[in-house]
């Protein structure tokens, strides 16, 4: 979500974690401040900066297929990964890639219809929730959103009607009953919810980080009850995404490439798939040789692969197994530089100020860097 609003106090000169009622932001601050990871590492061994920087190089010039891939960051991180991918005729893709292409395959099919936060705040009278683990993932959603006290057109808050395990059946029941088709089953888990929507003057279907195998025909059977409830009744969906840079990883790869992630620069030119051009499936298929992991808000190692790795990230992440071939640890966005994120709806890209210096360069200039080297071989 982003939530701007947080701070961390300083006391007597030593920075410590803000008593918010975010735990996820508490979490956050405190890793951050306890990195202490500032030189890079081959294979678990610290070295020079020069030495690593060398090394880089000469394993993105030799790769064929380098995978540019995680992007757990911020804009400026997302912008220098997306340029990484077209100097070195690599493939870009993020770590929640799958959720990323399923929802842009479900709006290039037939488009949706969506609200914003602050158009769900202000004007819903009814949220049906349809999202997994809420707390952990989005754990200021119901303070800033659901039941917020600053709501411009009304000061009850919305309804919150949350679907259970059998989410998929039920959606889909509603769609017929709202469709007036026969049905051959029971129909009266729907009742309540039913009832809502006709009473309701401004429903919003509002979509969280789901893990249910059927999350595509959940996600479609949404789109397409907003679709039918909009010729009688105002309706609108809020796809919230994971989390973790995805938007912002999208949207700035869509004005670099002119599609997002999942686009491959391994013909000169950009060339998206987002089937043929996975992350998982380059990898597990051997067509990428070289895996550039960069992750700068998540201390969480990449996956382990058969390719030499390159992690670009947060200076406290650790490897519990087999390390890299190389670490290079890099400044962390809203703790160590400025940057910028976007929200979970797309609409709003909100600053992130530095709180600390820090000796750490960030990953743009690290990158920048990796570039300016000697050319890469034709």
């Amino acid at each position: 979500m982003v939530c701007d609003d947080l701070s961390l106090p300083l006391h007597n000169e030593q920075t410590i974690p803000g008593q918010g009622t975010c735990e996820k932001a508490v979490t956050g601050f405190t890793l951050a401040l306890e990195a202490t990871q500032a030189m890079p590492l081959l294979k678990g061994k610290e070295i020079t900066w020069t030495e690593a920087l060398t090394k880089a190089g000469a394993l993105l010039r030799e790769a064929n297929h380098p995978l540019i891939h995680g992007l757990i960051g911020d804009l400026i991180d997302s912008k220098a990964a997306h340029k990484l991918a077209e100097h070195f005729a690599g493939t870009v893709d993020h770590r929640h890639g799958d959720a990323i292409a399923r929802n842009l395959r479900i709006y290039q099919q037939g488009g949706w219809q969506v609200s914003s936060m602050g158009e769900v705040r202000n004007r819903a009278d009814l949220v049906i929730l349809v999202c997994d683990d809420l707390e952990t993932t989005l754990p200021r959603l119901q303070e800033k959103v659901l039941h917020s006290e600053a709501r411009l057109h009304t000061s009850a808050p919305p309804t919150v009607y949350t679907l259970d395990e059998n989410r998929l059946e039920t959606l889909s029941i509603l769609r017929a009953r709202l469709a007036n088709k026969p049905l051959q089953t029971d129909t009266s888990a729907t009742d309540e919810l039913l009832s809502l929507i006709n009473k309701a003057d401004y429903p919003v279907f509002m979509i969280g980080p789901l893990q249910d195998k059927a999350t595509e025909l959940i996600i479609r059977t949404c789109v397409g009850l907003v679709r039918d409830m909009n010729e009688q009744q105002r309706c609108a969906l809020l796809l919230l995404g994971t989390g973790e840079g995805d938007i912002t990883a999208q949207l700035s790869g869509a004005w670099h490439n002119g599609f997002g992630i999942r686009t491959s620069f391994t013909k000169g030119y950009p060339v998206q798939d987002l089937q043929m051009h996975s992350g998982d499936r380059l990898l597990q298929s051997g067509e990428s040789d070289l895996l550039v992991w960069i992750s700068t808000l998540s201390s969480d190692p990449p996956p382990n692969v058969t390719q030499p790795t390159i992690v670009i990230g947060h200076p406290a992440m650790t490897f519990k197994t087999d390390p890299p071939e190389l670490f290079l640890p890099v400044s962390i966005p809203g703790i160590h530089r400025a940057g910028y994120l976007h929200r979970a709806d797309g609409l709003r890209m909100v600053p992130l100020n530095a709180l600390i210096e820090s000796p750490l360069s960030s990953s743009a200039a690290l990158c920048e860097q990796l570039i300016a080297q000697e050319p890469r071989p034709c």
